[in-house]
């Protein structure tokens, strides 16, 4: 008899073993590019959703923008409404809490505040 309570004992400790194992893999498939960016000289914040909408906010004024990922490493903004404004193309990376936008050769670092 106790030989079959050791085996559903391990049973359960499998069972959750593997039910922990799931929870934590499915939270580390979060994008990281997702969240709320500020950049600290200039204030400026990038508030990037997971639908590919985006906030750009800066002494109070916000403009929603859409943004496109290309492989490997680039992000194309573009404006909700105003096609009078040209799409911006920027390269970026991530490094622990900094997303780093690189135009023209000129990196921008903004800092997760979320």
């Amino acid at each position: 008899m106790s030989a079959m309570k050791n085996i559903r004992n391990i049973l359960y400790i499998m069972i959750a073993i593997n039910l922990l194992v799931g929870m934590l893999t499915g939270c580390s498939n979060r994008d990281p590019l997702i969240g709320k960016w500020q950049e600290p000289a200039s204030g400026v914040t990038l508030d990037i959703k997971e639908e590919g909408g985006l906030v750009i906010s800066m002494n109070g004024v916000s403009v929603a923008m859409i943004y496109e990922l290309q492989e490997p490493d680039i992000m194309i903004f573009r404006s909700e409404t105003d096609e009078s404004i040209p799409e911006q193309k920027m390269t970026y990376r991530i490094e622990e809490d900094q997303l780093i936008i690189t135009v023209d050769g000129i990196e921008t670092i903004f800092h997760r505040v979320d």
